[in-house]
């Protein structure tokens, strides 16, 4: 049986290549999803949104007149954000292009192959994470927030593409609401986590460690060693999971003077 969420799941799709969107539109249409539209240009992006009102907006990261982040960043200066989930898709890996998305508000970046009932659920989890919010911020300062926390996580070289990301991310902005999340990562930030992507406690966890690897192999050696100066230097050469969401919350914390 369908979920309150899924049963009003709605999409536009921006895609300028007419094969695509239709295979696209085919394929969440067989999901149950409602494809509301779909829109080939980047310049009537904007007034479609608005009009259709969407729960979920898949786009090109670029369109005949606008790119993914200029889209999403239009939308953001009118006011419309609401619970509407951003997913930018690329046909290659681009790190600085997917960070750009984050940074200006998208929710998912997308490289092929498309798995759709993934994307599906995440779509899901995301609407739900949405609509439960972070009731200690208004929207403007827990958009602030997150644009904060997406560039330290690129700062400290965490690729937005991959599926640790957002649960480093989540994991983050849960601490910053509550401290005492970081005193029982496994029985509790894990499985709260996992609980808002539609995913298990063990995947959270796995996919965080990917994540810091990655991390490890293609980050900033100079601010690696400001913010993990006694991890990178020691015998054990990278952080835990628990180290390295601790010590990024703390310092999200005093730079945002954050309270808790």
């Amino acid at each position: 049986m369908m979920n309150e969420t899924f049963e009003k799941m709605t999409l536009v799709l921006l895609q300028s290549d007419e094969e695509a969107a239709r295979y696209n539109r085919d394929r969440f249409t067989e999901l149950g999803m409602e494809v509301l539209g779909v829109c080939p240009s980047g310049l009537d992006a904007v007034r479609v949104i608005t009009e259709l009102q969407p729960n979920v907006v898949m786009m090109d990261s670029f369109l005949p007149g606008r790119s993914s982040v200029d889209i999403i960043e239009s939308l953001k200066e009118i006011g419309y954000r609401k619970n509407t989930v951003f997913a930018v898709l690329s046909q290659v890996p681009n790190d600085r292009m997917a960070q750009q998305v984050m940074e200006a508000g998208g929710d998912l970046f997308i490289l092929p192959p498309l798995d759709y009932q993934f994307i599906r659920d995440r779509f899901i989890a995301i609407i739900d994470k949405k609509k439960a919010g972070n009731e200690a911020l208004p929207d403007d300062g827990r958009f602030e927030l997150e644009r904060y926390v997406a560039g330290v996580m690129h700062e400290v070289g965490v690729p937005a593409h991959i599926r640790g990301y957002d649960y480093i991310r989540d994991s983050i902005l849960l601490s910053l609401k509550n401290r005492e999340m970081l005193k029982s990562i496994t029985k509790d930030l894990y499985p709260t986590v996992a609980k808002n992507n539609n995913t298990t406690a063990s995947r959270v966890e796995r996919a965080i460690r990917h994540a810091i690897e990655v991390a490890w192999g293609r980050g900033d050696i100079d601010v690696l060693n400001e913010i993990f100066g006694f991890t990178v230097k020691s015998s054990k050469g990278k952080p835990t999971n628990g180290e390295f969401i601790s010590m990024l919350t703390e310092r999200i914390r005093l730079e945002r003077k954050i309270a808790g």
